[in-house]
């Protein structure tokens, strides 16, 4: 077993956030405090306080799980994450935001029992899947690289979704991935820095080695909460659509012969392996969805 029984290694780039990274904190705080995990921040290139902060909470101690902290010079998402799988001591490593707050403490035991469970699985998603599709046509554009006919997200298909994992080719943060996996594929490819494309990348290259990815929407369970857009407001719309295209471009350059050959195929499924207060709270969020109250697609 990893140093000190940690099993899940949670690694947290921020950049100038510091009064969200708080929130993210005390959510692990409250909700894991007690599980096998280990938080990995990645401090990258702070000017507002959060350098201080890190060192403070590490210097006076915190009644939360194991906390360590790396640091960057302003390297971005997919550079910081890459630095966190380095530093990671757990079997399995999760990618997760500075504006995301863990709000269940049954999450951590659901994703460990379900990497038990399957070890055809290399790499989760928490949140939502992507199915790729073969189009004949070339991708010149922004538009082009996230057309819905080449890149369809998902949950799977509903109802059963609530209560089975399904197979997907890529994915979007957070998701956890087993630290073999990284170890035979190697981790995110920095030619895809910032960020985009390069988990997508990821889990092909996965795939080609004998994992599969797959999704459940753990946000829509009540598992978590992601407050979006802080990570991305580090760069100006044009430019993340000009770095989207060009990684997107990378990915189809490299992917779309196996995206021809392999997306017709039947994708797996899995049970499952909730905990009962997990079964609980997916329940009173699925009566919810059915009476209206949210989108349940």
């Amino acid at each position: 077993m990893p140093p000190a029984g940690i099993e899940l290694s949670v690694v947290i780039a921020t950049h100038d956030n510091l009064p969200t990274l708080k929130q993210a904190l005390e959510g692990w705080r409250r909700f894991a405090a007690d599980q096998p995990v280990e938080l990995i921040v990645v401090e990258d290139g702070c000017t507002d306080g959060t350098r201080e902060y890190l060192a403070d909470l590490l210097a006076r101690g915190w009644d939360g799980p194991a906390l360590r902290v790396a640091h960057e010079d302003d390297a971005h998402e997919l550079v910081c994450t890459n630095r966190g799988f380095r530093e990671a001591r757990g079997s399995l490593v999760l990618s997760w935001h500075d504006d995301m707050f863990l709000r269940a403490g049954w999450m951590v035991p659901e994703l460990l029992a379900t990497l038990r469970a399957y070890p055809d699985i290399g790499l989760l998603s928490l949140s939502r899947g992507l199915w790729f599709h073969h189009v004949d046509a070339p991708v010149r554009t922004w538009e082009d690289t996230v057309d819905w006919r080449r890149m369809e997200s998902t949950l799977g298909p509903a109802p059963l979704n609530w209560a089975r994992l399904y197979e997907v080719d890529g994915v979007m943060r957070p998701w956890v991935v087993r630290r073999a996996a990284l170890d035979r594929v190697g981790p995110l490819d920095e030619a895809f820095r910032p960020t985009e494309w390069d988990e997508s990348d990821l889990c092909y290259r996965l795939r080609a080695a004998g994992w599969k990815s797959a999704t459940h929407g753990y946000e829509r369970d009540g598992a978590y909460v992601h407050q979006l857009s802080t990570t991305y407001a580090r760069t100006p719309s044009q430019r993340r659509m000009e770095i989207g295209l060009r990684n997107g471009s990378l990915f189809y350059e490299r992917w779309s012969d196996t995206i021809r050959a392999e997306h017709g195929r039947t994708r797996a499924s899995w049970l499952r392996r909730a905990t009962p207060a997990g079964w609980v709270a997916t329940a009173r969020q699925a009566a919810r969805f059915a009476t209206g109250r949210r989108d349940a697609s």
